[in-house]
């Protein structure tokens, strides 16, 4: 069927609607590619306490530590029996027994242990506030639990468990302080309904701030407390902004300790708060983590630089004030080591962070410009796979469509037009816009160029030589209405031309058609289109912020 066939089927099969304001301008609220695929490496949602040799047994629990001995799975209904006697040694002795079997690294005989009903007693266990040592146990026999899957740890939060560990983070105890921190982790880790009813305990985020201010000796507890706050304010949705923000002059305070975990749960923690509203991001922000956040991407650690390129790429999802924030520092010089970094996880968070900040102000396209990143950028999309190239794509196709003439031009220059092109062979419906808009302003260029100079737009030769013409004419029998729509637009305007003059006749029906369509285009499409892009002086057309896109789905459960 030819081109011309196809205009006249869809204008008969089809009402054509006028063309709205492109959005895909816009910061990137959801990332397309979904960098929620984290490995559990990079976040650790639940830990088990597996008791290795070396674990710290505080000041209650030394002198009762019994041997290494590992109870097989066959005497643990003796186990089971002997822990609900009267005698108070035994069941110490049987608790730890029957602890260390759910400890093991590989394969806890977690449901085994549950199927003998004996969870219970230990929930009962850690209200004996009189005998610290059997709390412990319990509380950690129970934190194991939790740490599997959701049907295990609804068990133990049926019973009730929650407000207990919530008690008990005023124990003075430390090893109960650190296990019920790290029970409270592992249930909050589980679901958002567990995190929510931990949030709704009365007090629950001030106790374990002031488990964190009041252990500043105990490194253990910080570190699960810490991990506990991180997890609560995690998850999808997220939760109320009013009861978690409390814990970001926490999390800013711990990012300045030489220690990697609280480093690591602290900026997971800043990136989940700073994922949301500019208020939420103003609150970041003003605790004066930036700085250390471009820092941090200098560790040679993905565990560290992910969080870290994680707050700092929510922040340049906010309004152009926030976003100079960061372009106040040296973050542009730190993120260009990282786009040839050796993991494509972090290749992919560095180029989102990236075109975030190329979907602000013609002054902040200039600064990516003038740091000399893209054609880096550029000479990396050449080798990388189709996962990073379309992200990289996102820096190419924001600056595209927010730059002035002079800069689109240096876009062109570095390649950007082919990468576009490439695109076009594809089926994702946003890349597909994206890449059709940013080689429609490119186009436009050309044609102020062509007015400049008196000769032809010199972009729609540069386009025909990629075979760009053909992947457009096929783009207008996208199933997609606005695909269609923008493809048609585009070739309507820059290539129908060329293909009329070269066609050696047409019948009468397809005049007729030609007609109606230049009579329908010019009321419809061309005159809103110009009244939508009338600054040809800046080519700034479009009035609407790139697409933003913070990874929500990271925090789904």
């Amino acid at each position: 069927m030819s081109y011309f066939q196809k205009k006249l089927k869809r204008r008969q099969g089809k009402f054509k609607e006028k063309s709205t304001p492109s959005l895909s301008r816009s910061k990137r609220v959801e990332h397309t590619i979904k960098l929620s695929k984290t490995k559990r490496d990079e976040r650790l949602m639940k830990r088990r306490n597996i008791g290795k040799a070396g674990h710290r047994i505080g000041k209650s629990t030394s002198n009762k530590e019994i041997t290494n001995y590992i109870p097989s799975l066959e005497e643990l209904p003796s186990l089971v029996k002997k822990v609900q006697t009267e005698d108070l040694e035994i069941v110490h002795i049987c608790a730890q027994l029957i602890r260390k079997m759910i400890s093991v690294e590989e394969d806890p005989p977690v449901r085994e242990v549950l199927q003998t009903r004996i969870i219970p007693t230990f929930v009962e266990f850690l209200k004996k506030g009189d005998d610290p040592f059997l709390q412990f146990e319990s509380a950690w026999i129970i934190s194991n639990v939790c740490s599997g899957d959701h049907d295990e740890c609804e068990y133990v939060v049926d019973l009730g468990i929650v407000p207990i560990f919530n008690q008990l983070l005023h124990s003075e105890d430390p090893d109960l302080l650190e296990q019920s921190c790290w029970a409270l982790g592992n249930v909050s880790g589980d679901c958002v309904e567990y995190r929510d009813l931990i949030l709704e305990q009365n007090g629950i985020i001030d106790n374990l701030i002031n488990v964190i201010q009041n252990s500043s000796s105990n490194l253990d507890i910080i570190q699960n407390a810490n991990w506990c706050l991180s997890n609560l304010c995690r998850g999808k949705p997220r939760p109320p902004f009013n009861k978690v923000k409390k814990a970001i002059p926490v999390f800013a305070e711990l990012i300045n300790k030489n220690n990697k975990p609280l480093i690591i749960d602290s900026c997971w923690g800043l990136s989940y708060l700073s994922n949301g509203t500019d208020i939420n991001i103003n609150s970041v922000i003003e605790a004066g983590v930036i700085p250390k956040m471009v820092e941090f991407l200098k560790v040679n650690s993905p565990k560290i630089q992910t969080p870290a390129l994680r707050v700092i790429g929510n922040i340049v999802t906010g309004n152009s004030k926030q976003t100079q924030a960061v372009l106040d520092t040296d973050i542009l010089e730190q993120l260009i080591p990282l786009i040839d970094h050796h993991r494509n996880q972090i290749k992919r968070e560095t180029c989102w962070v990236l075109s975030n900040i190329t979907a602000g102000k013609q002054s902040q396209i200039q600064q990516v410009i003038d740091s000399g990143i893209i054609p880096k950028i550029s000479r990396m999309m050449k080798k990388a796979n189709k996962l990073i190239r379309q992200e990289a794509c996102w820096i190419l196709s924001n600056g595209v469509y927010g730059s002035n003439v002079d800069q689109i031009i240096y876009f062109v220059e570095e390649g950007c037009l082919s990468e576009f092109i490439y695109f076009l062979k594809y089926d994702g419906t946003r890349i597909l816009k994206i890449c059709l808009e940013a080689i429609e302003k490119i186009l436009q260029v050309g044609e102020i160029q062509a007015e400049k100079s008196g000769e032809k737009n010199p972009v729609v030769k540069m386009v025909k030589n990629l075979n760009g013409s053909e992947r457009i004419e096929k783009l207008i029998d996208h199933h997609n209405k606005n695909i269609y729509k923008l493809a048609e637009r585009i070739f309507d305007t820059y290539f129908y031309d060329d293909l009329a003059s070269t066609s050696s006749s047409s019948s009468s029906s397809s005049d007729d058609d030609d007609d109606y369509d230049d009579q329908e285009d010019g009321n419809d499409y061309e005159n809103q289109y110009l009244n939508e892009h009338n600054n040809s002086n800046s080519l700034n057309y479009y009035d609407q912020e790139q697409e933003q896109r913070v990874d929500n789905d990271i925090y789904e459960f």
